[in-house]
């Protein structure tokens, strides 16, 4: 039976290097979290900075920072609080979780197992610590023994030391992990299951307490957790949405919701955007609508990330374009009720013709010619973006960026690639999944129709969207492949063309993660390679 301890689980959103922002979020939520009856108090991993810090990390005023915010919250502090932030000792850096009590800092606790894979680079900055955290709070007269986890020290299969056996044998009757764990698809359930395995015969209870909010590429999606010492889960926090939950440890089980993946994804970009724009100061999105699947997702995702009065939606036909696609985008403005406007790029790409043809002559027409209509739209783009204010968001999807069938400077302008994560698969998923949750926003033909970049008479995507899709995450998860491909003569190349287009990934623009290995900071290809799987 779990001892009887209210925790307050502040799941907040803080800005990077927002030292004064993150300061008065810290303490406000503290002080709601003790006036609703929290006996402890716990923020995420790196709550004073923001994360990830990356380089910011190099700068001793950044640090100094940090440190004074920790000092100045701390005498702010009555009943024991837990706050994550960088500790500096003798020169080195450590990932480290202070326990705050009676105006003071009583216990500092060093990060033990630090990640350095994927989109993680913590031993670039950071040393390890050596000691289990634990350490005692006295509530209502009754004493706990509690232990301090931070993030990585709960996965660790990969690592020599296994912090769980080590905890469990120290019988705690608390355990708490800080984290800033981005999201990817199902990352919850994996969170919960690994918890559940970990500390299924500690007999002690367990709080999970993650950040959320969107930060440049990544995204942090909160569902912080709490279990009774039997390893029931009593409590949750929002998806995706900042969150106080305020706990009792004795608590009974709350009946578990079924995870909904495309509930999961669209929330998940949404915030995503949301954050890259308030972050960067922005707040209107202006996009180019073609008609086609893509974009009508994108257009879906800032409406309802920014509000459909800063949404600006601009359909650019040329002579190759279709009736049904100029119509679909209009609809799908409509039914956004976001701004919409036609600019027809049909006579600039005649003069761009007229121009070219001298040097062209002889040579028969190509992707050259295609381009020029791309990279006019993306011109276009950009000069309404510089003219308003606003970001263009670009709509590439990740099968397209993982094969190159996208045009430098043209459709991959942008200051931000919402669904460059999403294979083409997943962008009909997901778009037939919001139909069914919004009446329909969606036009039909839009989602039934070729897919096509419209770029010559009669043209329609190269590929077979439903084979090469999962193919193509295979390989960029590094999987083997070879069995899908072997029986196709069509595909042999499909890993050395994914290659070749590194040049194009490293001019686009940052991709909003969602899956276990995105195109990014977590993904560092050579551009110039001369491997061959």
């Amino acid at each position: 039976m779990s001892k009887s301890i209210k925790v307050g689980i502040c799941q907040i959103n803080p800005k990077l290097g927002n030292f004064d922002y993150n300061y008065q979020k810290i303490l406000e939520n503290y002080n709601k979290a003790i006036d609703e009856g929290a006996n402890l108090v716990v923020f995420p991993e790196m709550v004073t900075t923001g994360y990830p810090p990356q380089d910011l990390l190099f700068s001793k005023s950044f640090i100094k920072k940090n440190l004074d915010i920790l000092n100045k919250f701390s005498k702010k502090v009555s009943s024991p609080c837990i706050v994550g932030f960088i500790d500096e000792k003798n020169g080195n850096l450590f990932n480290a979780a202070a326990v705050c009590e009676n105006g003071k800092v009583v216990k500092v606790y060093h990060k033990i197992l630090l990640p350095n894979y994927d989109v993680f680079d913590e031993n670039r900055y950071f040393e390890n610590g050596s000691k289990i955290g634990d350490f005692k709070i006295n509530v209502n007269g009754e004493n706990f023994d509690c232990i301090i986890q931070i993030c990585e020290d709960l996965w660790e299969d990969n690592y020599d030391r296994k912090l769980s056996e080590e905890i469990v044998s120290m019988s705690p009757d608390l355990v708490i992990n800080i984290s800033a764990s981005p999201y990817h698809k199902n990352r919850k359930n994996v969170r919960k299951d690994l918890i559940m395995k970990k500390f299924k015969n500690a007999k002690c209870s367990f709080v999970y307490c993650n950040l959320v909010g969107g930060q440049d590429e990544l995204i942090f999606d909160g569902n912080s957790m709490a279990f009774s010492s039997d390893m029931n889960m009593i409590a949750e926090g929002k998806n995706f949405e900042e969150d106080l939950i305020i706990v009792d440890m004795a608590s009974k089980p709350i009946d578990n919701k079924d995870l909904d993946i495309n509930n999961d994804i669209y929330n998940a970009l949404t915030l995503g955007i949301k954050d890259y724009f308030s972050k960067t100061g922005h707040k209107k999105a202006v996009i180019g609508l073609s008609g086609g699947i893509d974009s009508a997702l994108v257009a879906c995702l800032a409406v309802d990330a920014l509000g459909s009065d800063n949404v600006y939606l601009v359909s650019m036909p040329s002579r190759f374009s279709s009736e049904h696609s100029k119509t679909d985008a209009k609809n799908l403005a409509y039914n956004l009720n976001a701004h919409f406007d036609t600019v027809d790029i049909d006579s600039l790409f005649e003069k761009y013709l007229e121009i070219l043809n001298p040097k062209f002559e002889g040579l028969e027409s190509n992707v050259a010619e295609e381009n020029i209509q791309s990279r006019i739209r993306g011109n276009i783009l950009m000069a309404l973006s510089n003219k308003f204010g606003c970001l263009v968001l670009s709509t590439g999807n990740k099968t397209e960026l993982a094969l190159g069938y996208c045009t430098l400077y043209g459709d991959m302008s942008g200051g931000l690639s919402a669904i460059g994560d999403l294979s083409k698969t997943e962008v009909y998923n997901l778009a037939k999944w919001k139909n069914k949750t919004s009446n329909n926003i969606i036009p039909e033909s839009s989602i039934t129709k070729p897919p096509s970049a419209e770029l010559a008479p009669n043209q329609v995507d190269p590929f077979d969207y439903d084979l090469i899709s999962p193919i193509v995450d295979k390989i960029v998860l590094g999987e083997d492949a070879s069995k899908d491909i072997s029986h196709n003569a069509n595909l042999q190349d499909i890993a050395l063309r994914i290659n070749r287009n590194e040049h194009k990934r490293r001019q686009a623009a940052p991709v909003l993660r969602v899956s276990k290995k995105a195109f990014g900071m977590g993904r560092r290809i050579p551009i110039v390679n001369h491997f061959d799987e």
